[in-house]
């Protein structure tokens, strides 16, 4: 346990070394701190700090660096902070009169976060549960082959080859397409669909429990700002952990759907695969059951308070633009 004091010299370290890069010394916590204490009483409290685990000393005669334990507490004591009023515009214009395809627009949010906090980013599209189907299409590949197309209320496009037991005809497939439209429309008729051809009855019901399969299945993800690691992390080694951080799918998934309730921040060991790392994440919410996420990925080093506002307000943005005003957000043409 810290005392008050403590803690705001804590606070300070960890500014100074996300400003400078630099070991911080104890004459420059003094002079930004504010504190009103001697240097003295610095430095015995930096020293309660290093046996408490919150900083570390690389040289005998250098200043302290935060470690993880010490970000970990700055972010669970930070209070908010605002955005300046141009990225806040910024942001906002980024999503005005927004007329394209969903995924479009997820891949586009990636590069606007990414410019903003100049870390990489990452955005996990909404899901399917709560999302109702718009519309499903049927494009004749082969006989035997068939594209489904699925397009959600909210613009997602979901696309799979279904592939039939029995060769089916270009005449057959568009019948199927006209009922799974009628039925779309109106609710599966058990009725109607045993009325079909045998041949179109199968493509339907089996382009029906497709679609039911898509709508509890995975969720879209989306990666940008990756050009920006090495100019972030000097140790290639750091940079070989965040891109497979990146690139393991699975794994970004488990990490985004962790922030199901808010904003998610995760430091050094506990971002899979550790080492220098954090993770800002902030889930958005669209309809009951159909959600998703955005977040950076950047050093421990990061400038959390901005950083989270900005998570924060792009969450908050992008939860109203697919909630309020999902007309917006239109079909691919």
């Amino acid at each position: 346990m810290i005392s008050e004091r403590q803690s705001q010299v804590l606070a300070t370290l960890v500014e100074e070394y996300i400003r400078t890069g630099e070991p911080v010394s104890s004459s420059s916590i003094l002079d930004r701190g504010r504190l009103g204490v001697s240097s003295a009483t610095v430095r015995n409290d930096l020293a309660v700090l290093d046996r408490e685990g919150y900083a570390d000393q690389p040289h005998t005669s250098a200043g302290r660096v935060p470690t993880a334990a010490a970000y970990r507490y700055y972010v669970d004591h930070l209070g908010p902070a605002r955005l300046r009023s141009t990225t806040k515009t910024r942001i906002h214009d980024f999503f005005t009169d927004v007329h394209t395809e969903l995924s479009r627009l997820m891949k586009a949010t990636t590069s606007l976060l990414s410019d903003v906090t100049h870390y990489p980013a990452v955005v996990l599209g909404p899901g399917l549960a709560g999302d109702a189907t718009k519309a499903i299409h049927l494009v004749h590949l082969a006989p035997r082959s068939l594209l489904l197309v699925l397009v959600s209320e909210l613009g997602q496009v979901s696309q799979q080859v279904l592939t039939l037991d029995e060769p089916a005809t270009p005449d057959e497939v568009r019948m199927a397409e006209d009922t799974l439209g009628t039925l779309v429309e109106d609710g599966f008729d058990d009725d109607a669909v045993d009325a079909l051809a045998p041949e179109v009855r199968t493509v339907v019901t089996r382009a029906w429990a497709a679609s039911e399969r898509a709508e509890s299945g995975d969720r879209s993800l989306y990666v940008g700002g990756t050009s920006q690691l090495g100019s972030i992390w000097a140790d290639i080694g750091s940079v070989n952990r965040v891109l497979e951080v990146l690139e393991r799918e699975a794994m970004l998934l488990r990490i985004l759907a962790r922030a199901n309730a808010g904003t998610l921040i995760q430091i050094g060991e506990e971002v899979p695969g550790g080492g220098d790392v954090a993770l800002v994440t902030s889930s958005y919410g669209v309809t009951e059951g159909a959600g998703g996420a955005v977040g950076v990925i950047g050093p421990m080093r990061m400038d959390y308070k901005r950083t989270i506002s900005v998570v924060e307000e792009v969450s908050e943005v992008l939860a109203g633009l697919l909630g309020a005003e999902s007309d917006e957000v239109t079909e691919e043409d």
